[in-house]
């Protein structure tokens, strides 16, 4: 069974971030990121709820493994995300790939 240092990766790479990128939204270096991916350290607690938002992963998937969070996906879809489509899906990750202003932004013209 994988453990947290493997489904953080997994839910990085879904997304198709870097390290760096991944790090830049949370204000923590690459290395940072990386450690956490090799288990060589774990994010503070203050972090997780920031870690969640950004990868779209419930926290009990991320940090438990929990099946019962994968089980009640849409099939194509991210853990805890209910879409219609795999063209929301498609919409959903490009999202999540933007920088936190671009996000905004990107809202902002929607409003």
């Amino acid at each position: 069974m994988a453990g947290f240092p493997e489904r953080f990766k997994t839910a990085r790479l879904r997304l198709g971030l870097t390290q760096e990128q991944l790090g830049f939204e949370l204000d923590l270096t690459k290395a940072s990121v990386s450690a956490w991916e090799n288990g060589r350290e774990a994010p503070s607690f203050r972090l997780l709820p920031q870690i969640r938002a950004i990868l779209g992963v419930s926290l009990d998937e991320l940090i438990c493994g929990d099946q019962a969070a994968r089980d009640s996906a849409a099939p194509g879809a991210e853990p805890g995300i209910s879409t219609r489509s795999e063209a929301e899906v498609q919409l959903l990750k490009a999202y999540r790939r933007l920088p936190a202003r671009r996000r905004k932004a990107l809202l902002d013209m929607l409003d």
